[in-house]
């Protein structure tokens, strides 16, 4: 499935103004889904106001050719006469798809996804429960019916990653799109008003914003990623934009390579597939580079997890191999490698995505 990056609005904290620049300057980065809720203000004394504000950001979201999305529950639905027979308010108002936050009952799910408006239903995938198979019992229409993660404002409140991971399952078999949030690191408009980082993952909250969407996205099991809270700065809103979706990429950082080794970095790497447990294997440069020199540099005895090396020119058959080392402590027996760099603290994650066989590249900072 096609993988995108989205924001979150709360037009009720801001002004229509703000709203409208920070949408423009988002779509014009390359984002094209919107989050909102209205479910937070409910209770207060001007909530169909706040209520208005949001549909009027939501309405100009959908005008430059955002794929728009309204948290919602049962008294925020009445409050704008929404029932699955009638979403013609949302339609009025540019809105593709309602979250459903609070618990429904599964029959009354799969009913919303049969409205007549063709308005999607997203519900929330956090709880790793049975519930989307008691949806599917009732036949709901699938190309309707997507699900989404939470945002965890307060902090070691979010989703351990492989109960993340076994939520996803319940979504994944079922062949529906996912979605999952990253926090920015200077917004505080949110549903929890004054919070900063909005994760999903706990592990997410103080990555860097381009980390947490990797993180997200290299799991190959979400296909949009949202800024949780509002306003994301327009370095973070790039930083996020610039990630590879699709290839798994680490962000590194060499001092005092060749033009050769530079080369070899930049070559489109994948895993070998008969895989060692030492290090993540690239061959083909070997092949690619076999008449180059490579130098001996940069040399030490031991290295740890997370270590770029190239193998040089003392080792005549390997040299031109580029590793990633997979554990601490490892020794060069042999002299053969020239340290390169390591990665960034943040992403020795993502190396656990490298599978046999897996392409990954990097760039050079």
């Amino acid at each position: 499935m096609e993988k995108k990056i989205g924001i979150s609005i709360y037009p009720e904290q801001s002004n229509f103004e703000k709203d409208k620049e920070y949408l423009e300057l988002a779509k014009s980065l390359g984002y094209s889904v919107v989050f909102t809720s209205i479910l937070h203000f409910i209770a207060s004394p001007d909530a169909k106001v706040k209520a208005q504000q949001v549909l009027k950001a939501l309405k100009y979201a959908k005008s430059i050719g955002f794929y728009t999305i309204l948290d919602v529950e049962y008294e925020s639905m009445k409050l704008l006469g929404i029932t699955s027979t009638n979403m013609s308010v949302l339609v009025e108002n540019g809105v593709d798809c309602i979250r459903l936050d609070s618990p429904s009952l599964p029959a009354e799910v799969s009913a919303f996804t049969h409205n007549k408006e063709n308005i999607n239903v997203q519900i929330n995938m956090s709880n790793n429960d049975s519930f989307i198979d008691n949806i599917m019992d009732f036949q709901p229409i699938t190309n309707n019916l997507s699900g989404c993660h939470n945002f965890y404002p307060l902090e070691d409140t979010a989703l351990p990653f492989d109960f993340f991971m076994e939520a996803n399952k319940k979504y994944l078999k079922y062949r529906l799109r996912t979605a999952a949030f990253i926090g920015s690191h200077s917004g505080t408009m949110t549903t929890a008003v004054g919070w900063k980082e909005l994760p999903t993952i706990e592990m997410q909250r103080y990555m860097s914003v381009e980390a947490q969407a990797k993180l997200l996205f290299y799991t190959n099991e979400i296909d949009t990623i949202l800024f949780g809270n509002a306003y994301a700065t327009k370095e973070e809103l790039e930083k996020v934009a610039a990630v590879n979706k699709y290839e798994i990429t680490f962000d590194i950082n060499p001092k005092n390579i060749t033009p050769v080794e530079k080369q070899i970095l930049e070559f489109n790497h994948f895993r070998r597939g008969d895989i060692t447990d030492k290090f993540i294997r690239s061959t083909m440069t070997r092949v690619v580079f076999k008449n180059e020199l490579i130098k001996k540099q940069n040399s030490k005895k031991t290295f740890n997890r997370g270590d770029v090396v190239i193998i040089n020119s003392t080792d005549e058959k390997y040299k031109g191999e580029c590793h990633i080392i997979l554990e601490d402590g490892y020794v060069d027996k042999n002299g053969k490698y020239n340290y390169i760099c390591s990665l960034k603290q943040e992403e020795l994650w993502l190396l656990n995505f490298v599978k046999p066989w897996s392409h990954f590249r990097f760039n050079l900072i």
